[in-house]
């Protein structure tokens, strides 16, 4: 009867796992660099490494990119044009701006050469091969 009892004492004292302690476990894992399971017997791996997988997995590095990116883009024009235009998009070395204004786009238009320019001496010649400008 003592061990049964202590069974059944466990049983009642067990908890499911809850969607955030699930997920709060698979955030920690991915951040040990393990696939799942105890989480003690991992080896120690350096954060240097770990941050850019993380921020990856998570899709967060595509966030901090474009806010680097906007960054960017508001220095090399300046605050005046940078209220009527926004970065878009950097794909495939294309780096392309949404434009409000048809003035603003013809200022643009004749300033290319040396926006390109200057945003690859930010980004490097091999990111940005190219700007692009849309009305919208």
């Amino acid at each position: 009867m003592g061990r049964n009892a202590h069974l059944a004492d466990r049983v009642l004292f067990m908890r499911f796992v809850t969607r955030h302690q699930r997920l709060r476990h698979h955030l920690i894992a991915d951040w040990r660099g393990v696939e799942d399971g105890p989480l003690i017997d991992s080896p120690a791996v350096g954060l240097g490494s770990l941050i850019p997988e993380i921020l990856k997995t998570w899709k967060l590095d595509e966030r901090l990119h474009e806010e680097e990116l906007s960054s960017a883009w508001r220095e090399t024009v300046g605050d005046f044009i940078a209220q009527h235009t926004a970065p878009d998009s950097l794909k495939r070395g294309v780096l392309t701006v949404r434009i409000l204004q048809p003035t603003i786009h013809h200022t643009l238009m004749m300033e290319k050469g040396r926006l390109l320019k200057r945003m690859q001496e930010r980004f490097g010649k091999d990111t940005v091969r190219e700007v692009r400008f849309r009305h919208g």
